[in-house]
């Protein structure tokens, strides 16, 4: 039983053993097989780690190139950053360079500014130089002219000098010479005047020839003032007196002579002043018969006297002709008449001469406003004191 039982465990244990043996010959088989995988799969293994390893040489390969180039690249880098340094440096040179040939451009232009201003400047003063050597020039010309001129007028003055002197002469010579028969004639028209009847037909032609013996008187004392003015003998009677006496007297003395005319007095002078009354009558009667003279055609002439400014003015006014402005620096020369009118009215041209020569021996001044066709205002101012 027991042999049974172990054949029978026995045969049992053989077919485990067998059936494990199998298991253990498959398992061993799959063991080979799995080793030859193995060995495969190592080779394999062995030849991607060969591989691998290759890949790693190559890796460690092209690593170390890609340090290499990365070195490279960072030297590279630092020489660019140093070239782009130096470039930086270098453009900063060139913009500090073209800032300082800005600046030296603009210096330049305003240089050449300034030289063109000078240049301008001395163009405008070489035009003015050449002006100025023209105008010098013209003035030379004037001047050498002006020398002709003045050795002309010199000549002429010299002429006129000895001319005047020699009219002065003869007009002494026939002043004096008339001085004798006029007062002769004078007396006889006085004797005819109180003792010929007003009533008889010649006494307007006594009375006539009688303020033609007064005009010729006049013109003969003219004659004589102009040569002792000229030869500086005329000397003043200075005396004080009232002076509205030389405006009273005088319109009486020309009133008479000229009743187709009104001379109105509108106002005076009351002071006394120091002067040569006879003479001052003289001017003023001058004017009193010039106003009525070239005013035939006006009815009224008249006199104004008043103090202003320390100074005595007198003024005669009339509505006659007038006087062109270029003529009225020309009225106190001697003989002089305006040339328009000479031939329309007498006179020999003395009265304002000796008219201005007495009124500048009291120190005093003329002044004259006229208007052709309306009239003038002859004015003379003597100083007070």
């Amino acid at each position: 039983m027991n042999r049974e039982n172990l054949a029978e465990q026995l045969a049992i244990a053989n077919t485990q053993l067998s059936a494990l043996t199998a298991e253990l010959v498959y398992e061993h088989e799959e063991k080979a097989k799995r080793a030859a995988e193995l060995i495969v799969a190592n080779i394999e293994l062995a030849f991607q780690n060969e591989e691998k390893e290759k890949r790693a040489a190559e890796l460690l390969l092209a690593n170390t190139e890609l340090l290499f180039q990365n070195n490279e690249k960072e030297d590279r880098a630092n020489e660019l950053i140093i070239a782009n340094r130096e470039l930086v440096f270098q453009n900063q040179e060139k913009q500090d360079r073209a800032d300082e040939l800005a600046i030296a451009n603009k210096e330049l232009t305003y240089q050449n500014q300034e030289k063109q201003d000078r240049a301008d400047e001395l163009v405008i003063a070489n035009k003015e130089l050449l002006y100025q050597n023209q105008e010098k020039q013209d003035r030379a010309d004037e001047l050498v002219t002006a020398n002709k001129e003045l050795i002309y007028q010199s000549e002429e003055r010299e002429k006129r000098i000895e001319g005047d002197a020699k009219k002065d002469e003869f007009f002494n010579m026939v002043s004096h010479e008339l001085k004798t028969p006029l007062t002769n004639i004078k007396a006889i028209n006085q004797i005819l005047t109180r003792s010929v009847n007003k009533e008889d037909r010649i006494y307007p032609f006594i009375i006539k020839s009688n303020q033609s013996v007064l005009r010729l008187e006049r013109l003969i004392e003219d004659l004589l003032d102009v040569t002792k003015i000229n030869s500086g003998e005329i000397d003043l009677n200075i005396s004080e007196f009232f002076f509205a006496d030389i405006l009273s007297q005088s319109i009486e003395t020309v009133q008479q002579l000229s009743p187709q005319h009104k001379i109105i007095l509108e106002n005076t002078v009351d002071i006394f002043y120091t002067g040569d009354q006879f003479r001052l009558e003289r001017v003023v009667i001058n004017l009193l018969n010039n106003a009525i003279k070239y005013s035939p055609n006006a009815s009224e002439v008249i006199v104004k006297a008043f103090v202003e400014n320390s100074k005595i003015t007198v003024c005669v006014l009339d509505s006659g002709i007038g006087i062109d402005q270029e003529d009225i620096d020309k009225l106190f020369k001697r003989f002089f008449r305006v040339s328009k009118i000479a031939n329309q009215f007498n006179g020999v041209g003395l009265g304002l001469y000796i008219a201005a020569e007495i009124v500048k021996k009291h120190n005093g001044t003329f002044s004259i406003d006229s208007e052709p066709g309306v009239g003038s205002n002859f004015c003379f101012h003597l100083p007070i004191g």
